[in-house]
This record gives C-alpha cells, sequence and structure tokens, in this order.
C-alpha cells in the first residue's frame, strides 16, 4: 500500500514538473488570422509566431490561409500550437489532421462581437498556456478607454454604419463596430444583424440622422474621398454624410483600439465644423432679415420724398 502511494506521488510530482516545463518553454505559434496574430504580437510574442497568413502583419513565413493551407510551409515551422479565428467552418480536414499527426494544439478563439474582442488578449494567453510578457489587461483597458461615451456620436445618432456604398452595406446591430458605437453613446438607425446589403429606399427608411461610410481596402482611400450618389441623396433628405478611411476598425484586435481612437478623433471634428457651418448660415440669414426690412423703409423714403418733390413743384 506504501509503495502505491509513493508511485502515485511520484507520477504526479511529474505531471507538475511536466506542466511547469512547458509553461517555461517558448510558445511556436501559427495564426491563421489577422487579428489573433495582431493580439499575440500585442502580448510581446513576437518571436513566437512562426506561422502567419498573407495579411497578418508580421515578419513570420506565410502559412497560407483556412482557404489555401500551405502544409510543407506549416509543417516546417514545428508550430506547437495553431490559433484559428472561431467560425461555423472550423478548420480545414488537412490542418486537423497534420495536427493529429503532429501533436499540434488547436485553439479557436472567436473574435466576431465586442465581447469578443474585449477578451481576446486573454483568449490568447489562456490559450498559450502561459503568462504572457505583456499584460493583457493593459490591452484591454485602452479599448476599455476607447468605449467611454463620446459627445459626438451622440450628436450624430441615430446613425447607419456602412462598409460598402455601391452595392450599399451595413454594419449590422450584432457586428462589433455597431455595438462600439453603442458602447460610446450612440444609437442605431438600423437594427437588422449581420452585413446586410441595403436599396437606396431601405437605407433612408430607417430614418438616419447620420450615415458614416468605413472603409479599409487599399484601393477605398480615394473612394473615401468620391461619395457622389450618397451626397446628393443625404442632402436632399437632410442627412449628415461621413465618409472615413480607416482600415483599423475593421480589425477586431488591438488595432482596433487604435482605431477607435482615430474614429473619435473625426466624428469630434466632423461635428465641429458642422456647428461652425451651421452657425455662419444662421448669421447669413440674420444679417438678411436685417437689410430686408431697411431696404423697404428706404424705398419708402424715396417714394415719399418722390412725392413731396412732385407736390411741391405744381403750381
Amino acid at each position: 500500500m506504501l509503495m502505491a502511494l509513493l508511485v502515485a506521488a511520484c507520477h504526479d510530482e511529474d505531471a507538475l514538473q511536466t506542466l511547469a516545463n512547458s509553461s517555461n518553454t517558448t510558445p511556436r505559434i501559427a495564426s491563421f488570422s489577422p487579428a489573433l496574430s495582431a493580439t499575440v504580437v500585442a502580448l510581446g510574442w513576437e518571436k513566437a509566431l512562426v506561422g502567419r497568413t498573407p495579411w497578418c502583419k508580421s515578419t513570420a513565413p506565410i502559412v497560407g490561409s483556412l482557404n489555401d493551407v500551405d502544409l510543407e510551409t506549416l509543417m516546417r515551422t514545428k508550430a506547437t500550437l495553431i490559433l484559428i479565428q472561431k467560425t461555423k467552418a472550423g478548420a480545414p480536414p488537412q490542418i486537423e489532421q497534420v495536427a493529429l499527426a503532429k501533436d499540434w494544439r488547436l485553439e479557436f478563439i472567436p473574435a466576431t462581437s465586442l465581447d469578443d474582442i474585449r477578451h481576446l488578449p486573454v483568449a490568447v494567453e489562456k490559450a498559450v498556456g502561459q503568462p504572457a510578457p505583456i499584460s493583457p489587461t493593459l490591452l484591454v483597458d485602452a479599448l476599455e478607454q476607447q468605449l467611454t461615451p463620446c459627445a459626438a456620436a451622440q450628436k450624430l445618432s441615430p446613425a447607419i454604419l456602412l462598409y460598402s456604398e455601391e452595392p450599399i452595406g451595413a454594419f449590422g446591430s450584432d457586428t462589433y463596430l455597431a455595438q462600439a458605437w453603442v458602447a460610446m453613446g450612440g444609437t442605431l438607425a438600423l437594427t437588422n444583424k449581420g452585413n446586410p446589403n441595403l436599396s437606396l429606399e431601405e437605407l433612408f427608411a430607417t430614418q438616419p440622422k447620420s450615415i458614416i461610410v468605413i472603409v479599409g481596402a487599399v484601393g477605398d482611400i480615394d473612394h473615401a474621398q468620391s461619395h457622389d450618389m450618397l451626397d446628393d441623396a443625404c442632402g436632399k433628405r437632410g442627412v449628415s454624410l461621413l465618409a472615413l478611411y480607416a482600415p483599423q476598425l475593421l480589425l477586431p484586435g488591438p488595432e482596433f483600439t487604435t482605431g477607435l481612437k482615430l474614429f473619435r478623433a473625426e466624428i469630434q471634428k466632423f461635428c465641429v465644423a458642422q456647428a461652425q457651418a451651421q452657425a455662419q448660415a444662421q448669421a447669413q440669414a440674420q444679417a438678411q432679415d436685417i437689410q430686408a426690412p431697411v431696404t423697404t423703409q428706404v424705398g419708402a423714403l424715396e417714394v415719399t420724398a418722390e412725392k413731396n418733390s412732385q407736390g411741391a413743384n405744381k403750381p
């Protein structure tokens, strides 16, 4: 009996030692999500990122995407952890098969809602299985600072947020960007979920006070400055229109925090410009109202003077 207890105790001690060793081992991470890759880097594990997609900002080898996995390069990375953004589709079968054969860990982390983004740093640290060089709390606190109520968001509400003008594509109420708008004190004109496409009639049927177009593709910089169709339609209906090139807002990771900071600054600047334009228009209108009776009075005086002159000339 004593021998059995000693064996069990030794076994438990070996297990604890193995766990301790694994927590001290530098992780080797391959990520199939730009958001997860950015989170890995932000947590201080840039050197631990040994595989990435073509869209991830890193110098790590490109191992393809979920739709086109480069298995040869992936195996050369000797990754021990594969990070995948959680979707209904799951992981490609070839990754699951190789992971099973190579004893790789697959971790699926959601990054769809605002709450997902809030928990992203902690979720990645938990997936790695050891404390990150940079505390996840720092990243979470930085995000929360940008989600505080914003007067400009309130002034522009109810708003509808678009990611495309032709065709018209909107951020639904359950998307992280729409949820961030609400957290900032704004309200949504659109109650649809997902990313619905809308006709021009459906867009204005939501009765928005403002429409904010957010684009982020490389070729969208000029498009953000040219939106004739919406500009004309909004002008006729008295709806404010703001178009922004803000690629960081379209990345559900640490860069989203930077994007929100710039976004808050842009909508604040937009509201200030609006207020100045309205004040100038009111001043011009008041000036015209003041000039109108003066002109009439001068005209009347001129007529009276003319009549008096004619009367004085009569014999």
